[in-house]
């Protein structure tokens, strides 16, 4: 069976990096309950692309918007 890659990594309190195939592609940022998903890959320059209740909903939501 072939290791699953973990598309997110911690780099701050409240924001992950998220990445497909090495190379980042955009954030999720934590805002009181609230997942922002940004897509981009600088975090000065990322753009909301949707808000979710839950972290994995925000991560697949920039990872399709990479895709």
């Amino acid at each position: 069976m072939a290791p699953v890659e973990i598309p997110w990594t911690r780099i701050d309190m409240d924001l992950y990096e998220v990445a497909r195939d090495g190379y980042i592609v955009g954030y999720v940022e934590v805002v009181g309950s609230v997942f922002v998903a940004l897509g981009g890959t600088r975090y000065d320059r990322a753009v909301e692309v949707a808000q979710h209740l839950t972290f994995h909903a925000a991560v697949d939501a920039v990872l399709r918007r990479s895709a």
